[in-house]
């Protein structure tokens, strides 16, 4: 896979991976046509377009010529509407694939005229294993470094197994952060005060394992930073911080791993003395502005270390029983009646302000309001 944003893939991408002699592999395929309407050219862009889905994901670039597998030209493609390319590619793909594959992008690259490019993007799914539902084939395909194959009755268990288990895996992985903003595994422990703790987790995470090359220069900060911020390299990745109290706690902190995930905890509230009383107040735009912050930096850091979404991204508040949420400056929520609550664990291919509403909308309605 191209390590940038589908969006910003342009033509100077693909003369990289000819000047660069680029070979395909697990993630990357090149073909120099585009399928044809036969069922022997449906079929086999149906096979690479899963097998990508079964595997990590990855680009499945059409105009690239290559030799042994190494991109040697970029000869381009000639198409008489380039829209109505695309439509047929995807309504291929929408009718063929069984269970239907969401997330996946394509997108014309301009040439010199009249050629072109096609890149495809495919997602990890989780969803996977997809079969190939077309002209009575039903075949499941795998992908490995040298290319796509047919899976196997063994790899196929495998397969349906793994499917079964990443909901509970993903879950595991965020109940572990959120016992690490207790202190549990870690040097510090956060305040003991009302927190968020998010979890950014590409769904290739769980398909390959990784060890990616960061240093404090190029992992997750953590949220409001204005006081400074330290850093330890730690097994499991780098853990930047802000200022440790004498009490061996911090207000923030971002443990980027290098297995390529990113947990983000800060602490959103806590009591306050107004006019001689004292209050359990939390700060919803600390949460709010937090939460579009850390979640959407974290799945750039990752893309900036070759790591693609779709992107699972977990929400949860912690230690909230009995605060109120300040709604403006003459009035407050009903007191939270649970001491911690999953705001919710959504997919996205992309981390933005639209896609994390549902997380938002729950935060407000942990405090017994609706917002919008």
């Amino acid at each position: 896979m191209i390590s940038r944003s589908f969006d910003e893939v342009d033509r100077s991408d693909l003369e990289a991976l000819v000047a660069n002699s680029v070979s395909e592999r697990r993630d990357l395929e090149f073909k120099r046509d585009l399928p044809g309407e036969t069922p022997e050219e449906i079929k086999e862009f149906l096979a690479d377009v899963t097998s990508l889905a079964n595997a990590q994901g990855g680009d499945l670039i059409f105009g690239i010529e290559e030799k042994a597998g190494v991109a040697t030209a970029l000869v381009g493609l000639t198409v008489e509407n380039q829209d109505k390319t695309l439509l047929r590619l995807e309504n291929v793909l929408r009718d063929s694939i069984d269970p239907k594959l969401i997330g996946v992008q394509m997108e014309w690259i301009p040439l010199d005229e009249p050629f072109g490019a096609v890149i495809i993007r495919v997602p990890a799914s989780l969803a996977a294993p997809h079969r190939v539902r077309y002209k009575k084939s039903g075949l499941f395909f795998g992908r490995n470094s040298r290319g796509k194959y047919e899976m196997d009755a063994q790899e196929l268990r495998v397969a349906f197994t793994k499917s079964e288990q990443l909901p509970e895996k993903i879950r595991q992985l965020h109940a572990d952060a959120i016992e690490a903003a207790g202190g549990r595994n870690m040097p510090f422990a956060l305040n003991p005060e009302p927190a968020a703790v998010v979890s950014i987790v590409p769904l290739a995470f769980f398909q390959e394992a990784r060890d990616l090359a960061i240093t404090h220069e190029n992992v997750q900060v953590p949220v409001d930073v204005s006081r400074g911020v330290d850093w330890i390299d730690t097994l499991e990745g780098v853990l930047m911080h802000t200022a440790v109290n004498d009490e061996g706690r911090v207000r923030s902190y971002a443990l980027t791993h290098r297995g390529g995930r990113v947990d983000v905890a800060w602490t959103i509230g806590g009591i306050r003395e107004i006019r001689g009383d004292e209050y359990k107040l939390v700060w919803p735009k600390r949460f709010e502005q937090g939460l579009l912050d850390a979640a959407g930096s974290a799945a750039a850091r990752l893309r900036q270390h070759g790591l693609q979404g779709p992107w699972v991204v977990l929400a949860t508040v912690i230690d909230v029983l009995g605060y109120q949420l300040i709604i403006n400056d003459d009035s407050t929520s009903k007191p939270a009646w649970r001491d911690r609550a999953l705001m919710s664990a959504l997919v996205a291919d992309q981390v933005d302000e639209a896609n994390l509403q549902p997380l938002l909308k729950a935060f407000w309605l942990l405090f017994g309001l609706r917002r919008p």
